[in-house]
């Protein structure tokens, strides 16, 4: 009865590996890619800042704006995590602010904040 255990439970972690990489090689610099609608109550895995510093810099902080807003990634950092750096389509920047933001990839698409379209 252990041996099936241990047998489901590494049967089951290698599938859970293996759909992790097909997020990350799917993605190359250029691509683009739909922001989704946040986890919670804002971005957990996408690195949006804070209304408050949104403001501070004299930006307009309206969430809604990102929801299925087109990004083209523009950069790709491996390591632990797989970091993505991604521009808005159209050239406009986030919050008349900022040009750029970084993800999370892995958990950004497992949670939805993040779609990769087919």
């Amino acid at each position: 009865m252990k041996q099936m255990f241990i047998a489901m439970v590494c049967l089951c972690s290698i599938g859970l590996i293996q759909a992790q990489d097909m997020a990350v090689d799917r993605v190359q610099i250029g691509d683009q890619l739909i922001l989704g609608e946040p986890s919670a109550a804002h971005y957990k895995h996408v690195d949006v800042p804070r209304k408050n510093f949104i403001i501070k810099r004299g930006g307009i902080a309206n969430m809604s704006t990102l929801i299925n807003e087109s990004v083209t990634v523009t950069d790709i950092t491996y390591g632990k995590t797989t970091q993505v750096t991604f521009r808005r389509t159209n050239g406009k920047k986030f919050f008349r602010v900022y040009n750029s933001f970084t993800t999370d990839l892995d958990r950004a698409v497992e949670s939805g904040e993040i779609k990769i379209p087919d």
